[in-house]
């Protein structure tokens, strides 16, 4: 089944050029800022919105209704958001949040994009958590839940890493960015953006331990900020320019 799978996905490379990517964001920590730069990403892109699986809803609204609510005047997009194919109530890991669940047994094979996606538009993915946070009983990770998707779907897939800027994130940043490099990933990566106050020692660093660093998300305190942030990220145009390359 794997080498079917394989198989079908080499032979729709050639026509991938031309098909709209699906962008999986996932994140070095938590709280990192990754729903509000998967949000800023969809209303640069015209991007469709998912998340896979959704922890936590007893005490937060989930990311899904984030996103609903985001707005930000230079955009009129309206996104799709499609429903997360698990919901769990613990803000906990997946795995975690199954303890108290125990009728609810997440498995890879589960996750498929969603149907619905007209693919005329990009799709943004927000992973739970970080690449190593567990998933299945089966101890599958984010970063397995990624290849699977790249398995299954006869679209391109590409990975964007959300991180912090400040101090502590050289660490953080460069062992999510390897671990991804070390699972085959390299060739998917678009990059990383950095959420917090601008810090151009650190994106040099990560530069020169080969890194991309896409975009810098400085704080967004008024509604003037958050246009600065959506006018600073790249356009999906220039990052497919650039994979092409």
């Amino acid at each position: 089944m794997l080498q079917l799978a394989n198989t079908r996905v080499m032979n729709s490379k050639p026509q991938q050029q031309q098909q709209q990517p699906i962008v999986f964001v996932t994140g070095t920590d938590t709280d990192v800022g990754k729903t509000f730069v998967s949000a800023l990403l969809v209303h640069k892109w015209k991007a469709a919105y998912w998340k896979p699986v959704q922890t936590g809803i007893e005490s937060d609204q989930g990311d899904s209704e984030t996103l609903k609510n985001f707005k930000v005047a230079a955009s009129t997009w309206q996104p799709r958001i499609f429903t997360p194919t698990y919901v769990l109530q613990k803000p906990l890991s997946p795995l975690q949040a199954m303890e108290y669940e125990p009728e609810v047994d997440i498995k890879l094979l589960d996750f498929a994009v969603p149907d619905e996606w007209d693919a005329e538009s990009p799709l943004v993915v927000e992973g739970a958590g970080g690449v190593c946070v567990p998933i299945t009983r089966k101890l599958e990770m984010t970063a397995d839940l990624i290849k699977h998707l790249i398995e299954t779907s006869s679209h391109p897939v590409y990975v964007v890493v959300v991180a912090r800027s400040g101090l502590g994130t050289l660490n953080h940043t460069m062992l999510t960015w390897n671990h991804l490099c070390d699972n085959g990933l390299r060739g998917h990566l678009l990059g990383v953006i950095l959420n917090g106050e601008p810090n151009e020692g650190n994106v040099q660093v990560l530069e020169k331990f080969g890194v991309d660093v896409m975009a810098q998300v400085g704080q967004c305190a008024t509604a003037q900020n958050v246009e600065m942030a959506l006018h600073g990220l790249p356009s999906m145009e220039s990052l497919m320019t650039q994979q092409d390359r």
